[in-house]
């Protein structure tokens, strides 16, 4: 096997537009949005990859992706190009055809010169999305012993907040029989009726029965050329194709409330993913920022990033990223501050995400007033509040 995982390609689609996250996805790639205070979410799949040995990636970029590409090569330019390990980023080029990418499928299709060029046994696709730690070698082994063609790693979840994800059917022998993407009325497993078996979006492949179905796909002109809805419903009923179940920490960052929540997730003393962990390192590029300052206030259960100076107010049970000021009397609660804002005195910010460089005005509140709030920012159903990047009250 050690000679054997040398040989996959990881192809990380990066390319979706990410409306339900909007406004954080108006001047950035979903990927390349902040996470818990000092990362960005493309740099879990990253890591994940990095860290199980898979040194040969590339990343299908397409939309509004100058600050993915910025954080790349700040961050993640690491391999020497004399080591035949890369990580380089792959646009619509317009080899196959002249559209951008139309689908995941379609994605990985139009780089197959890339996929012919590197000749690699397997290739593992992932999501540029998800907050998870995972070790594909573990993925991989599983694939070898079931003699798998195709193997989806999978979750399980609540059936009434299934209808968002591929959902999935398994005999006792782990393999796929019923693939349904994003079903109205999600099935339950056998064993537990208040479970179901989801597709977390990341997919190993044999190269040649991908490429197969990949061009099979691209004939059949009622297709929307993607995994879930086209080509694996018809992968399971010809080949090999075998469900990995993941019981760890997953987390898809499809949609403010779910994006809220996973940062929530992070604070406390027992995090679900240790960011410090030597041996399985996040890693991500860290701006050149001094020490935080604090002058006076208090802070509770909350991360603090760099570059930030406290100058009075309360922080609790929030998330602070690089160069964030709060001024005295100001009250910052279940928040997420992304890089530069300020946040002026007696204000007040409550279960809301600030995008960067925003200011927010003396005394103002967000995430009190539900409708001053409507005029001003995007509410998520679960009430949270999202100020997009550079607000100023006008």
């Amino acid at each position: 096997m050690e000679t054997f995982y040398k040989k996959v390609l990881v192809m990380i689609l990066c390319g979706g537009k990410g409306e339900r996250l909007y406004p954080l996805t108006r001047d950035r790639a979903k990927p390349s949005v902040p996470f818990a205070g000092s990362y960005r979410i493309i740099d879990f799949s990253l890591s994940n990859s990095l860290n199980s040995g898979f040194r040969k990636i590339a990343l299908l970029t397409q939309y509004k992706s100058l600050s993915l590409e910025r954080h790349i090569l700040q961050g993640w330019s690491i391999f020497h190009p004399e080591s035949n390990e890369y990580i380089i980023s792959l646009p619509a080029q317009g080899r196959v055809s002249e559209h951008w990418y139309e689908g995941t499928a379609d994605a990985v299709l139009q780089n197959i010169y890339t996929i012919q060029q590197e000749n690699p046994d397997v290739i593992l696709v992932l999501s540029g999305d998800h907050v998870y730690r995972a070790d594909y070698r573990k993925v991989l082994k599983f694939f070898l012993d079931k003699k798998a063609e195709a193997v989806v790693m999978t979750h399980t979840w609540p059936v009434a907040e299934s209808s968002r994800f591929g959902v999935i059917g398994i005999d006792q022998d782990h393999r796929i029989i019923n693939f349904t993407e994003k079903p109205k009325k999600p099935f339950a497993l056998p064993w537990s009726p208040e479970q179901a078996l989801i597709s977390m979006g990341v997919y190993l492949f044999s190269t040649p029965v991908l490429v197969k179905a990949l061009i099979k796909d691209a004939r059949n002109p009622k297709s929307s050329h993607d995994f879930g809805k086209d080509v694996l419903p018809l992968l399971i009923k010809e080949n090999q194709v075998y469900a990995y179940i993941f019981e760890d920490y997953w987390q898809d960052i499809g949609t403010i409330d779910a994006y809220w929540q996973a940062n929530m997730d992070f604070l406390g003393a027992n995090p679900p993913i240790r960011l410090n962990d030597p041996a399985w390192p996040i890693r991500t590029y860290k701006p050149q920022y001094p020490s935080s300052y604090l002058s006076d206030g208090e802070i509770q259960n909350s991360i603090i990033g760099e570059g930030c100076q406290i100058l009075g107010g309360i922080i609790h049970n929030s998330i602070l990223s690089y160069g964030v000021t709060v001024e005295e009397g100001a009250v910052v609660e279940e928040s997420i501050v992304f890089e530069g804002t300020v946040i002026r005195k007696g204000a007040r910010v409550k279960k809301a995400i600030i995008d960067k460089n925003v200011i927010i005005p003396e005394s103002f509140t967000i995430g009190l007033e539900n409708d001053q709030d409507r005029c001003y920012f995007k509410m998520s159903a679960n009430g949270i509040r999202a100020v997009p990047k550079g607000w100023r009250l006008e």
